[in-house]
């Protein structure tokens, strides 16, 4: 054993999210070069990971480690795909959320308390979840590496410019295919001429939505520019007394959305019916 890292036993052993970060990373990672030939990885996996966590952490992790932690993750899959199928559950698939309502949401946590994790909040990492323990196989089009994933926008301003960026390259495509269709089709009858007249028109349709997700773009690009603006966050917060909701109620709510400056960020962004939701899932935490 190595000077300096702590020797813990498989039931000792406790994954921080860091940990379960650094996990599910590598082994997206694995998948997309591989590694993962059924619905198991290889042997060499396990013991990259578990080399590469003893090396960060400072705590000795073994091949066994992961591989049982391997047995949580598929329950936790298997639990989130389970509430997904129940009626009177949604699902976000830009938050990877899921979502319900107040009613819902307290009859399903009464009966199993566990579940409140997954409900109305971010599951974080959902998509690299999905390849390693769901029924995705990182493979063709598909596909995520390690690298892609690190490379991904992280926030709602990236994100915006992400958007934007494809949607303009689709305009340029769709408009590209238009004039090589105009000018190959010289020698097409007329009555040809017409249905391409018709496909035209019809791809009006995906630039009128281009259009919509720029300006979806433009909007989350405002909302995290600068600092929060916490006095319009506190209005924000008081207006939903009109909702029923004591002002004590929600000055707590207040007070921890300013300890939290994402979840401010993304209470603000939110509909009136989603900000309903999530007071009643933050409210419903406290008791």
């Amino acid at each position: 054993m190595s000077k300096g890292k702590e020797k813990v036993s498989s039931k000792q052993f406790r994954w921080l999210p860091p940990m379960h970060e650094t996990m599910l990373r590598i082994l997206a990672q694995e998948a997309h070069k591989g590694n993962k030939p059924s619905s198991t990885f290889k042997a060499g996996s396990f013991a990259l990971i578990a080399k590469e966590i003893t090396a960060q952490f400072g705590v000795e992790c073994h091949p066994s480690y992961v591989e049982n932690r391997m047995r949580t993750l598929r329950t936790m899959w298997s639990t989130i795909q389970t509430i997904r199928k129940k009626s009177g559950f949604g699902w976000d698939d830009n938050l990877k959320m899921i979502t319900c309502d107040p009613k819902t949401y307290q009859e399903e946590v009464m009966a199993h308390r566990k579940h409140a994790e997954f409900l109305n909040k971010k599951i974080d990492m959902y998509d690299e979840l999905a390849i390693v323990v769901g029924k995705d196989t990182a493979t063709g089009g598909f596909s995520k590496s390690y690298v892609d994933l690190e490379h991904e926008p992280h926030n709602a301003d990236e994100s915006a410019e992400y958007v934007a960026d494809n949607v303009e390259e689709d305009v340029v495509e769709k408009g590209k295919n238009t004039v090589e269709s105009s000018t190959t089709g010289s020698g097409i009858s007329k009555s040809r001429k017409r249905k391409h007249s018709v496909s035209n028109a019809d791809e009006s349709v995906p630039t009128d939505l281009s259009d919509q997700l720029k300006k979806i773009a433009v909007a989350l690009k405002e909302i995290n520019r600068g600092p929060v603006d916490y006095t319009a966050l506190y209005n924000e917060v008081m207006t939903m007394m009109a909702d029923g909701y004591s002002k004590d109620m929600l000055a707590t709510a207040f007070d921890h959305l300013c300890e939290n400056e994402k979840i401010a960020r993304g209470f603000l962004a939110k509909n009136a019916r989603l900000r309903k939701m999530w007071l009643d899932s933050f409210l419903f935490s406290q008791l």
